[in-house]
């Protein structure tokens, strides 16, 4: 059915009249014949047809399921007569569901069994009995066996379960077959009497006028023809939906007698043809035609033994009749996705959504009685908020008192209340896929919202990102309001939300809302502290009503109306057991709990069986047990248990596979019958559709992961059954199976063995369970998200930790998949998921590298034609390879990347780098995450006082909140508003505002809950470009702002200025307020603190003590003044008597930081490369802390006083033991000055004006441990040899002083001292035995670098060296001084060759020149190249084109190209012959530009550039475009392209090898698949690719290595 554009329209609004069916991915066949005639049929069906079929379903996302009622089933199991009224209702669910066809018939010579009618009008039968009576009939067995119910309405006469009589009937024990044979004879002579006495009257009765044709009909009609009347002539659209196959065999009745004839033909007493039958079955093929255009007849020669397949034309038969079956099926679901797709909207899953709530809705509805003064109370409350701004409204209760009900009701029925402009919108949380998780919750509000009031959708961006995506619902909230159409939400059931994104946190939800906005909630009281975090926020007790317990008239009326509609009634003891249990728990649940059981009553079942709970629990469990008793405790056990065992869910044709691997109850099904067919066993459906049936009204329907699922519709329900049927061991095994189940370990026709124990024999079976394939990926784009989503779960929970590292978190196939399928972030909380199971390293170093590589996957810089690819698999050899010999799993997940890496480029035709070894930050150790939200420089950070949020601000105008009470820190929301850099940033105590201060006038108060700007303040902020402070008072009601020499004083709330401070003569540098909130101390560039009352702002005292400009200030609990100043003096002072305690000396530079310990003993202070530790009680100092280069602006120490943390100018974050004063560690990822930091537990958080991002550190000691070795580059003056094992670099803290460092140890190795001035430029030469290094006194010097022995020094230059170029073979060198001057020297003679002062405006910035020295090209600032004929001795040409200054050049291999680099985004290649521009290249980067290096490959092909974006890129020079690239994390400063890789250096110390995989043709597939065998461990760790290829040649072929 279509959604009309005025269905949707009223959908959206609310209006729940008419919904269209759901819409389905299932593809559910009935299959009706009789059983034994077609059981060759059926089995080519099984063999051949059900998997084509399968298959083809699948890469339609589809899925394909089979309804056999009568496959693997004994009549003995049918005692009940329900087996007839099962197949009607499954072919209803098979119509209501299936995609394309829903039912398939076959016909062949027998017209089937043909059973009495189980339920009769007490009406008709009367008129039966009583025409009987006048045939002289003995009705006797009719009165017997038919009893009248009165409880129905109108009353029915039941035929009796055979058991009730015959109690051996369905006894299977050996000990009683005898008994069991002579129940079975005396039900036969019943069935005979009942079926002549009936069939005699009705015909009677009929001839009459009595009864109709059709009620005469139902007395003698097949099962079969019954399931086709309901299959096919029942049905509109037959010809789209429904196929028959109609087979006759010739001459099979000339054969009546023989053996295998009865299982053809409908015989009476195996000899005689049953004419009857037989002209009820051409009546029947005689319909079939005029309804149905889609028959086959097949005409098939009778042999001895029926339909055989070794018999020529009878297999040519099957075969034509499996293909026929196939094509139809085909066809039907193929038409079927084509007319879907022509009215399929884009929104396809959102209007799913809307539709699946609307559907939950209108079934709560039903019956619905009371609750009126809830009703009234959530009236009132939208009148009376509906033109001021207000907070939700939270309706609670206990489990079962009817919320889920009373929100529908509200849905329904508010717009006729508060006016048809009401739009009402109402998700129930928990029962839809996308219910589940909050985030796609609030993506489908905001698009109904939207679409509702013609407000344009959020861009895909903002959608996707759960941070901006809350805070856009508060501003779409925001405009909803200036709309003439009020809007209420319905949010029901808070407790049924996925803790993902901290939804229990609630600050997703708009605490404060606009008028005309009404939203509504419900929760349990109880449930994750829900009620309680609301209670924090919204704080009027008029906001909340709780749900009470039904009074016991209402639950009267309610279970009258719910009789009423499922035609019952009960007698008045039964009522009144009902009503006597519903007095002691009246909950709407227990209700209906009770009608549930009661409804199964009859008027004449014995006062004794009439059993009923006496609370929701218990009776749940009643219901569990009668399930048990009817359907088997083994059953019903397993069953219920893969049920609740389920993390989203089951569907039923999983359920049926899940149930077909357990041989626990497949022992249990056939103990007293073998399978039908010993080379397939599974469950008989027939005994699933029957449990099924009986727990319906407990089952919700629901999508999950794309899926038609099912699961139990109450959390109590879940809860009994996991307490009943998850204890214990069971628990294990019920996951073990469905992990098994979604692996796929038992499809794709692998058997697997069972021993059974059939009637007291041992049966043995090798068979096929012919479950569904489980592959990751049904077609290119059709992921197989069930399987993604829930085999790590089933694993975890069945203790399978080593298939959980072989098949999905170590498995990097799956790992892509779950990336590709649903994010990086759901792949991460899979990872949690086990770790809150079980603590395992390895676990736990892969998370925490999916977390380090988080940003780059999501930042998407490097994606390539619209998806990213290479990034993962690259990024994990990139940052595990150091881990594989300690860990043989992550060493086979390495192993498995290199493999993938090298396909990919075979398969896609990409090139790709690929790292040797570890070269980017590796997990386990202290960094722990980078956020990576802003765009430009980050200029303050504030964490609330209780730890739970931290803020950024920066120049990109936006303040950015992270929650941190989950593992990891989260964007929680950005907050846009100010239209100038944000300087600074206050977190009130109260941990509920925020105030910024902004370059654009003005300070804003936010709320950190609901991210809204609760006022604005104007002031005037010039001075912020020197100091830029905030802070608020303790009692979190005043903002104290300095405004140059004075301070303003702000009410929070009013926004109102109370006073400000006035007296400084200099500008306020720094200020605190006491912890008792008596006094706003100020430090300013007078050399003066002083203190004012936070009340009045009356100056209270002045210290006057320093002799400089004050910088930093804390006060400690204790009430003591600690301050730093120029004067190179600490201050603390005494705030009660005013007295300077102690003055701390020992800096010999101004205090730029400080901080105090937690108690409040001791002070930490940072100055120029020194910090120190004071004891503030002693006034001395207790450490002096030296290991920085430049100065410290930020100081901190954890809470336990264990580490001290000091962030600096040079770059460095240092961590120091607090106890000893070592210097722990030194973490250099920041790559950028640091001049905010905040400390939370061992959590350091950093961040520099100079960089768009944040890191996060945890500096707990086993942290430090884990740290990869560095050299420290503070000056980018490095070298690195070509096999890079030797870096040389300028020492850090030292001018003229090299370092040799090893890679390999990760050490240096020795010094290399220059005595004639500071080193200003080195270059390694290509041999890699020597360093040369250039001074600013002019001498470039040439060292041996395995001694750092000096072996010559060239001529002097004119000025100091700036730069230089080595020619290969190390022959020549070219210099640029600081004179301007260009001068070139032969290495080997020392000789300068020649010195020229080029013309050229600009300073020279880089140099090259070719081998031969025919050209000399120099780069200028003023973004020129000149080009020099060394040989004529003049300028050959000037390049221009460049817009941005010249940073480096290159010259390639062949002297031909020239490459041009700058601080831009361009790189230019040139002709060196002619000056001609060959390709002008573009590096953009939305933060960091700039070219650092460039470098071509060995063949000269490619070109090789890195720099400021930290990325390396690879150019193809006969294209001019980018053939792949590399983020690694900090700025290239070398590139050495060898034949065989790339070694680079960067600017946080590491050494990178980069492999380049070039893609080569494919050979025919090898035998041997890539992962055969014993994976080299040592080879997975350092992989050599060279070496490598060279082996696997013969196997892959996979690529070639530059």
């Amino acid at each position: 059915m279509e959604v009309t554009g005025e269905m949707r329209s009223a959908l959206m609004k609310g209006r729940m009249t008419a919904l269209p069916p759901d819409k389905s991915n299932i593809v559910r066949i009935f299959m009706s014949s009789t059983f034994a005639d077609m059981a060759k049929e059926r089995n080519i069906l099984l063999q051949k047809a059900y998997p084509e079929l399968r298959e083809f379903c699948q890469k339609q996302g589809l899925d394909f399921q089979v309804m056999d009622m009568r496959w693997g089933v004994r009549d003995e199991v049918v005692a009940d007569h329900m087996t007839c009224a099962l197949c009607l209702m499954e072919i209803d669910t098979c119509k209501r569901l299936s995609v394309g066809p829903n039912f398939v018939a076959f016909l062949g010579n027998r017209y089937g069994y043909r059973p009495i009618p189980a339920k009769i009008e007490a009406e008709e039968l009367d008129i039966l009995l009583k025409k009987a009576s006048e045939l002289d009939m003995d009705t006797t067995v009719i009165k017997e066996w038919y009893l009248q119910d009165d409880n129905a309405v109108p009353a029915v006469c039941l035929l009796q379960p055979i058991t009730s009589k015959f109690k051996y009937y369905t006894d299977m024990e050996p000990a009683n077959e005898s008994l069991r044979q002579k129940d079975k004879e005396g039900w036969y002579q019943v069935t005979v009497q009942l079926e002549n006495i009936l069939r005699t009257a009705v015909k009677a009765a009929h001839k009459e006028g009595l009864v109709t044709e059709e009620q005469q009909h139902k007395y003698i009609k097949s099962v079969t023809e019954t399931e086709i009347n309901r299959g096919i002539m029942q049905s509109a659209d037959a010809n789209q939906r429904a196929v028959i196959f109609m087979r006759n065999l010739h001459n099979i009745e000339k054969h009546v007698g023989a053996d295998a004839v009865n299982a053809y033909l409908d015989l009476m007493d195996k000899e005689k043809l049953n004419e009857e039958s037989q002209r009820l079955l051409e009546d029947l093929k005689g319909k079939l035609p005029s309804k149905l255009k889609n028959v086959h007849q097949y005409e098939v020669e009778w042999t001895d033994k029926g339909v055989n397949e070794d018999v020529e034309s009878h297999a040519s038969y099957l075969e034509q009749f499996s293909d026929d079956f196939v094509a139809d099926l085909k066809t039907m679901i193929f038409k079927s996705l084509q007319s879907e797709n022509e009215v399929e909207q884009n929104d396809d899953w959102f209007l799913t959504e809307v539709i699946s709530h609307a559907r939950f809705c209108q079934a709560k509805c039903e019956s619905f009685c009371g609750r009126q003064e809830i009703f009234d109370a959530v009236y009132t409350y939208m009148k009376d908020t509906a033109k001021v701004n207000h907070q939700p409204f939270v309706i609670h209760g206990a489990s079962g008192t009817g919320k889920s009900s009373i929100m529908a009701m509200l849905a329904q029925n508010a717009a006729r209340t508060c006016g048809e402009d009401l739009v009402t919108i109402i998700r129930f949380l928990g029962t839809s896929p996308h219910s589940t998780l909050i985030h796609p919750v609030l993506q489908s509000l905001c698009l109904q919202i939207c679409e509702v009031y013609g407000i344009e959708s959020p861009a895909e961006r903002v959608l996707n990102n759960f941070a901006e995506i809350v805070q856009y619902l508060s501003t779409l909230l925001d405009k909803v309001s200036e709309k003439d159409r009020p809007l209420l939400i319905l949010l029901d059931s808070l407790d049924q939300l996925s803790s993902v994104d901290r939804a229990y946190s609630l600050t997703w939800l708009p605490k404060s809302l606009p008028p005309n906005v009404h939203i509504v909630v419900s929760t349990l009281p109880d449930e994750f502290d829900l009620l309680k975090t609301l209670k924090r926020t919204i704080r009027s007790d008029n906001s909340y009503i709780q749900v009470p317990t039904l009074s016991e008239q209402v639950g009267g009326e309610i279970l009258d109306t719910w009789l009423a509609q499922v035609q019952r009634c009960l007698t008045d003891k039964q009522r009144e057991v009902i009503l006597s249990a519903f007095s002691h728990c009246r909950q709407p649940l227990f209700l209906k709990l009770a009608f549930d059981e009661a409804r199964g009553w009859k008027s004449y079942t014995p006062e004794s069986e009439l059993r009923v709970a006496q609370s929701a629990r218990a009776a749940i469990n009643l219901m569990y047990e009668r399930l048990e008793v009817q359907h088997g405790t083994i059953f019903v056990s397993h069953t219920m248990g893969y049920i609740a065992a389920a993390r989203n869910g089951i569907a039923e044709h999983e359920l049926e596979d899940v149930l077909s691997l357990d041989d626990e109850v497949l022992d249990d099904v056939y103990q007293y019958w073998s399978p039908p067919n010993k080379d397939l066993v599974r469950i008989p459906p027939l005994i699933v559709t029957r449990l099924k049936y009986d727990i319906m009204e407990y089952l919700a329907e629901r999508q999950a992961d794309g899926k038609r699922v099912l699961q139990l519709f109450h959390r109590q329900f879940i809860e009994c059954a996991q307490e009943r049927y998850l204890a214990g061991d069971d628990r294990k095994a019920r996951h073990h199976v469905l992990a098994d189940f979604f692996l796929g370990t038992w499809s794709n026709g692998r058997k697997k063995e069972i021993t059974m124990d059939v009637n007291g024999k041992k049966e043995y079976y090798n068979a096929d369970r012919n479950v569904v394939p489980q592959p990751m990926k049904y077609d290119d784009n059709v992921f197989n998200r069930r399987k993604l989503n829930e085999v790590t779960f089933h694993l975890l929970h069945a203790g399978r930790m080593d298939d959980i590292f072989e098949h999905t978190l170590g498995n990097l196939n799956f790992m892509n998949n779950m990336i590709d399928a649903f994010s990086v972030k759901d792949l991460i909380e899979d990872y949690n998921m086990v770790l809150q199971v079980q603590d395992n390293l390895e676990i736990r170093l892969l998370r925490d590298a999916l977390r380090l590589i988080k940003p780059t996957l999501e930042f998407k810089a490097f994606s390539q034609k619209g998806s990213i690819v290479n990034v993962l698999p690259a990024e994990l050899i990139g940052r595990l390879s150091l881990f594989g010999k300690r860990f043989e799993r992550i060493a086979t997940l390495v192993t498995q990347c290199m493999w993938w890496c090298q396909d990919h480029c075979v398969s896609n035709g990409d090139l790709m780098f690929v790292t040797r070894g570890t070269g980017f930050p590796p997990p386990g150790g202290p960094l722990r995450t980078t956020l990576a939200h802003h765009r430009d420089g980050i200029t303050s950070i504030a964490m609330t006082s209780d730890g739970g949020y931290m803020m950024t601000a920066a120049r990109d105008c936006t303040i950015r909140i992270y929650e941190n009470e989950s593992d990891v820190m989260e964007l929680e929301r950005t907050l846009t508003g100010h239209t100038a850099a944000i300087e600074v940033l206050a977190a009130a105590p109260n941990n509920e505002l925020l105030v910024s201060g902004s370059l654009d006038n003005t300070l804003k108060v936010w709320n950190l809950e609901t991210g809204r700007l609760v006022i604005t303040m104007e002031e005037d902020h010039a001075h912020y470009r020197h100091h830029a402070l905030l802070t608020t008072t303790m009692d979190s009601r005043k903002v104290v702002s300095p405004a140059g020499k004075v301070v303003n004083v702000w009410d929070i709330e009013s926004g109102k200025l109370q006073f400000t401070l006035k007296g400084h003569e200099g500008a306020v540098s720094c200020l605190a307020v006491s912890h008792d909130n008596q006094y706003i101390i100020t430090g300013a560039e007078d050399s003066t603190i002083k203190m004012w009352s936070t009340e009045t702002g009356e100056l209270k005292n002045t210290f006057s003590h320093h002799t400089g400009d004050l910088t930093c200030l804390k006060v400690t609990q204790d009430g003591r003044i600690v301050s730093g100043s120029k004067d190179t003096t600490l201050s603390v002072i005494d705030i009660e008597n005013g007295e300077v305690v102690h003055r701390l000396e020992g800096h010999s530079h101004p205090v730029y930081s400080l901080a105090i310990t937690s108690d409040g003993k001791y002070a930490i202070s940072g100055s120029d490369k020194v910090v120190k530790l004071w004891d503030l009680s002693k006034g001395k100092e207790v450490h002096h802390l030296q290991g920085h280069y430049g100065i410290v602006d930020c100081v901190g120490v954890t809470s336990d006083n264990k580490v001290i943390v000091s962030g600096a100018r040079d770059e460095h974050l240092n961590v120091w033991d607090f106890e000893s004063g070592q210097l722990v560690q030194t973490l250099d990822g920041q790559a950028a000055k640091i001049n905010a930091m905040e400390v939370t537990g061992y959590i350091v958080v950093t961040a520099s004006t100079d960089s768009y991002y944040t890191k996060v550190w945890d500096v707990e000691q086993s942290k430090m441990k884990m740290s990869t070795p560095r050299f420290i580059d503070k000056y980018g003056i490095v070298g690195v040899t070509s096999d890079a094992g030797y870096v040389v670099y300028k020492r850090e803290g030292s001018e003229n002083e090299v370092n040799v460092w090893n890679s390999k140890d990760g050490k240096d190795i020795r010094t290399i001292t220059d005595k004639d001035g500071s080193i200003t430029y080195l270059r390694i030469t290509q041999d890699n035995n020597c360093v040369m290094t250039g001074d600013e006194a002019g001498f470039i010097k040439l060292w041996n670098l395995n001694t750092g022995q000096l072996i010559r020094q060239l001529d002097r230059a004119s000025g100091g060296i700036r730069c230089f170029w080595i020619t290969r073979m190390d022959r020549y060198l070219v210099a640029v001084t600081d004179d301007n001057s260009v001068s070139a020297w032969d290495i080997d003679s020392m000789m300068l060759l020649w010195t020229r002062k080029p013309n050229c405006e600009g300073k020279i910035t880089c140099v090259t020149m070719t081998d031969d020295r025919k050209y000399t090209a120099i780069g200028t600032d003023d973004k020129q190249i000149l080009v020099f004929d060394n040989k004529l001795d003049k300028a050959a040409y000037i390049l221009v084109g460049h817009q941005s200054p010249l940073t480096c050049l290159s010259v390639s291999h062949n002297q031909k190209l020239l490459a041009s680099g700058s601080s831009g985004e361009t790189m230019r290649v040139w002709d060196l012959g002619t000056g001609r521009l060959v390709h002008e290249l573009y590096a953009k980067s939305p933060v960091f530009k700039g070219i650092v290096c460039l470098s071509f490959s060995y063949d000269d092909k490619y070109l090789l550039t890195g720099g400021h974006d930290r990325s390396l890129k690879m150019w193809d020079l006969e294209t001019g475009k980018m053939v792949t690239a590399q983020y690694v994390y900090a700025t290239i400063t070398n590139i050495v392209a060898n034949r065989d890789n790339i070694v680079l250096t960067t600017k946080l110390g590491y050494v990178i090898i980069e492999d380049i995989l070039l893609p080569s043709p494919r050979p025919p597939e090898p035998e041997e698949t890539p992962f055969s065998g014993q994976s080299d461990l040592d080879e997975a760790v350092q992989p050599v690719f060279k070496v490598r290829a060279r082996q696997m040649k013969k196997r892959s072929h996979f690529c070639h290595i530059l």
